[in-house]
């Protein structure tokens, strides 16, 4: 055990270091306060400001997302991919260093989860190429298309395992503090089974994260919006018939997920019409990407560690919260020739980050308790070191009481420049090829000249009520249509996947 004089001098200037340190929810107000005042290029400024700031934080991942977002939606949509790029290296890069990241956890434990790397989260791996995917469809790449869908695809399919391995990680090393704890009276060692059993902990979890479960309505690590863009994208650039069956599965696929959606009723009777042999109709999609996805906040917890001792002052802890956000449009009214339509509902986006929450809560939990339980015992060992010395003993109980106030902050890092929801519809292509769009309840109103195409395909964008709505458009099918191939040769393989 280190000497008393050795370590509360830099003890407590590592408190006055460190108690200035800021959590993303603080240093990303003003990105979020651009972004949903549809100041973009004012977003674009402080993501691109925070990752270059420090090229090699554990905050480029987040950063670089925002910035590519921001990049999309102005229209830089070939910058947009080399900025997404960049976040997937960098994912790839810790994916691949397991052993540096278990020094990474272990040093954590006294510090907080918002010193580790982030990584992403399986829904911005998901949604990373997914905005890639529709940045070629723009850029007319739709061979990247296929490749950036696929990667989509595959995020969401190694997300059930690589979070099974997570968790029966964090279980394992729960079982190892625990064990140790035991082993030793419980006055070097956190014991995590211990406060897991804890019926007033177990109630205020409980309580706290009750909301969570109205939220699960889709499977596990499930987009409905990549699916559906692969099932359109796959209906309108089919070059064999494989593609076709793969936009039918996928569309039934989003369908089932989201039954009340009655484009998507259309949409497969239009797949069926087509795998028949039909032509595709003139048709135009209105996709609508409204309000902004949840923030994370901090709520605290008291945690058992009256287990260990009853000397040490300081016994909360920090655990993450998601923030919904209300402020947002709540659907686009489309009018064509006399007609009106209504965007409904085909990702909520809440849904989604909500469950990959929900999934995660047993390993943030587990970390939580390490960590707090960890820094705890540390303050306990020093003032126990120096409990004769009544000086030194108030001066290590005051500078461990401004270090675990300094470190008690839960990760709070997320991407902010997500939507809340993906809405759509679908309509026949107007003679005059104008349409009228208008977000409910806001008296925005834009009409819109469609470019030419078949099969067209307007993106709409608001971030909150009160931001300006933006707009691309391109065409999914051009006036001649393209031929579809009949399969030469097995063509089950691609499709198999799905």
């Amino acid at each position: 055990m280190c000497k008393p004089t050795s370590i509360l001098i830099p003890g407590l200037l590592l408190c006055v270091l460190l108690s200035g340190c800021a959590t993303y929810k603080s240093e990303t107000e003003q990105l979020r306060s651009s972004w949903a005042a549809g100041n973009i290029e004012g977003a674009y400024d402080e993501a691109t400001s925070g990752a270059n700031d420090d090229t090699e934080s554990v905050d480029i991942v987040i950063w670089r997302l925002e910035e590519a977002t921001a990049q999309r939606y102005l229209n830089n949509f070939s910058d947009s991919n080399v900025v997404f790029g960049q976040a997937g290296e960098w994912i790839s890069r810790y994916d691949s260093e397991a052993e540096v990241s278990l020094l990474d956890e272990t040093e954590a434990n006294f510090t907080n989860q918002s010193f580790l790397p982030y990584t992403g989260y399986y829904y911005d791996r998901i949604m990373m190429n997914t905005y890639c995917a529709l940045n070629s469809l723009q850029m007319g790449n739709v061979d990247e298309m296929r490749v950036f869908l696929n990667r989509a695809y595959e995020s969401q399919e190694n997300a059930v395992y690589e979070n099974a391995a997570d968790i029966e990680k964090a279980e394992e090393v729960a079982r190892q503090e625990s064990a140790k704890a035991e082993s030793s009276n419980a006055n070097d060692a956190y014991n995590v089974d211990k406060a897991l059993d804890d019926k007033k902990f177990n109630s205020e979890i409980t309580q706290h994260y009750q909301y969570l479960k109205d939220y699960r309505v889709y499977a596990d690590y499930v987009n409905p919006y990549s699916v559906f863009i692969d099932g359109l994208f796959s209906l309108t650039n089919s070059m064999e018939q494989n593609d076709l069956e793969r936009a039918r599965k996928n569309l039934e696929r989003v369908s089932s997920m989201v039954p009340g959606n009655t484009y998507l009723q259309q949409d497969l009777q239009t797949a069926d019409q087509i795998l028949g042999g039909a032509s595709f109709e003139p048709t135009t999609y209105v996709i609508f990407e409204t309000g902004m996805a949840p923030s994370r906040d901090q709520i605290r917890i008291d945690i058992p560690l009256f287990v260990v001792t009853q000397s040490v002052p300081y016994v909360g802890a920090a655990f993450p919260q998601l923030k919904f956000n209300d402020n947002y449009v709540s659907a686009l009214n489309v009018k064509a020739a006399g007609t009106s339509y209504r965007t409904q509902v085909v990702c909520d986006m809440d849904a989604v980050v909500a469950t990959e929450f929900d999934n995660r809560l047993p390993l943030v939990i587990t970390k939580t308790l390490i960590s707090t339980g960890t820094k705890a015992l540390t303050q306990w060992a020093l003032q126990e070191a120096v409990k004769n010395n009544s000086y030194a003993y108030w001066g290590v109980m005051v500078a461990g009481t401004i270090y675990q106030a300094a470190m008690n902050d839960a990760d709070l890092r997320t991407w902010v420049t997500l939507p809340k929801q993906f809405q759509y519809c679908r309509l026949p292509t107007p003679a005059d090829r104008k349409i009228t769009i208008s977000a409910a309840g806001t008296g925005m109103t834009q009409t819109i000249d469609l470019v030419p195409g078949t099969v067209n395909l307007v993106y709409v964008k608001s971030n909150s009520q009160y931001c300006p709505l933006m707009i691309q458009q391109n065409s999914l099918i051009p006036l001649t249509p393209v031929e579809v191939k009949q399969p030469t040769s097995a063509p089950a393989e691609s499709v198999a996947q799905l």
